[in-house]
């Protein structure tokens, strides 16, 4: 195998060389760890020469021990202990240039059953890479003294990397994993490779079992495609590739949530929240299909309504049509809508007034709030209870109306309308 330590020298970042530096020190300590390598990605990415902000270590012995030594030694909190002999040290305060610090044993998988949770036990550094879901990530770089910058490949990773190819380890793959049906299209893409040709009939295959994921685990690998750059491209070669139908019939992506998430990448350069990313790429939903969706991922609250809520406003936007509609009406129309499903609307480009109307509510109806407060009204006689908010909220409405424009106006309309509030209690 090839020695890489000159790469791992010349191409890492300042952070990275002392935390490999620690590793070493530590490893030459502790009589109870025999190997430590860096691994997965971080090989993967350093041989491309973009080393990556994380480090993922594979040791060999004790790597609770290595971790909290390694902690330790970094000035950092005490490692957060894992299912699967993982241990992770967060280390973004500490250093600009790593993030985190996954630390985990050098391990062997075995399946109980397609899509399940795997079995896992302490191996050889060999046996842990042969384990992993493509070839390219299934390489490790020793950091011991010995055999400082030795290449382990056991899957000839860095012939795949120079051919730029995504290619399985096993026959097996999707069907022990299915999530790594997602990886296969989402490192395709985002390295710029072309997956394997048998790699490729091997997901056409396995489609059916993605059904056997979870919600949460079906979400999670959504949630990663959502925050990845090339997202559309990414969105687009599952589509064609069967994996969004294969998750719910009701989930597909149209050329329309496409350009709107295209808009919004290239809007600002700013991380977006998964909210906003989720409206866009279920925008072109029915009901019926956003149901379906929803329930599928089986999400938290923020999930179900961003998914639910683009065919929610596209049963109610026509009315915002009508030319004798007032602010406070918008209000009623699209209070109930989540916000990110009417920024998807207005990115979409309609042209019709309820444009205009959408991007009012946006910028300033849902903003705009009476001047005086539930304690001014009872400062002027107003009894405490129900009719507080109800007198707040005719307030609010006038306020949008331009019916008041100022504090003594608003408290003049709540005075003269609470008779008939306390007649109605």
């Amino acid at each position: 195998m090839p020695n890489l330590s000159q790469l791992l020298i010349s191409k890492s970042k300042a952070g990275h060389i002392r935390v490999f530096n620690a590793c070493s020190e530590i490893l030459s300590q502790l009589d109870e760890v025999n190997e430590v390598f860096v691994c997965g990605g971080f090989v993967r990415d350093l041989i491309q020469g973009n080393p990556s902000g994380d480090i993922d270590l594979c040791v060999t012995g004790n790597a609770k021990k290595f971790s909290v030594a390694l902690a330790k030694k970094l000035d950092a909190e005490k490692p957060a202990e894992s299912q699967f002999l993982t241990f992770k040290i967060y280390t973004n305060e500490l250093m600009e240039d790593v993030l985190s610090i996954d630390v985990v044993t050098c391990r062997d998988e075995t399946y109980s059953g397609p899509a399940s949770l795997p079995d896992v036990e302490p191996s050889s550094i060999e046996k842990d890479l042969t384990r992993r879901d493509f070839t390219i990530n299934a390489m490790a770089i020793s950091l011991s003294a010995q055999r400082w910058g030795e290449l382990v490949d056991p899957s000839n990773g860095f012939g795949d990397i120079m051919r730029k190819r995504i290619k399985v380890l096993h026959e097996s793959s999707f069907i022990d994993d299915p999530t790594r049906l997602f990886r296969a299209v989402r490192y395709a893409t985002r390295l710029g490779f072309n997956i394997d040709y048998r790699t490729n009939q091997l997901i056409t295959n396995a489609l059916g079992n993605v059904d056997l994921l979870s919600g949460a685990r079906v979400r999670n690998e959504f949630e990663h495609i959502l925050m990845e750059p090339k997202v559309s491209e990414i969105l687009r070669q599952l589509e064609e590739l069967g994996l969004l139908s294969a998750i719910t019939p009701g989930l597909r992506v149209g050329s329309k949530s496409l350009e709107i998430i295209d808009a919004l990448l290239q809007a600002d350069s700013k991380t977006h929240e998964i909210e906003d990313l989720l409206a866009a790429a279920t925008f072109s939903l029915s009901t019926q299909e956003a149901e379906q969706t929803a329930n599928r991922f089986d999400g938290p609250h923020n999930w179900t309504i961003s998914i639910l809520g683009n065919a929610k406003l596209a049963s109610v936007v026509g009315i915002l049509d009508d030319p004798s509609i007032t602010r406070s009406e918008v209000a009623d129309v699209l209070n109930p809508i989540p916000v990110q499903c009417i920024s998807a609307y207005i990115a979409a480009g309609s042209t019709l007034p309820r444009r205009g109307r959408l991007v009012d509510f946006i910028e300033t109806i849902r903003f705009e709030k009476p001047d005086i407060t539930g304690d001014d009204l009872m400062d002027v006689g107003v009894p405490e209870g129900p009719i507080i908010g109800q007198l707040l909220d005719l307030v609010t409405r006038a306020r949008l109306d331009r019916k008041v424009n100022s504090r003594t106006e608003e408290l003049d309309l709540a005075r003269s309308r609470l008779p008939e509030f306390l007649t109605h209690d």
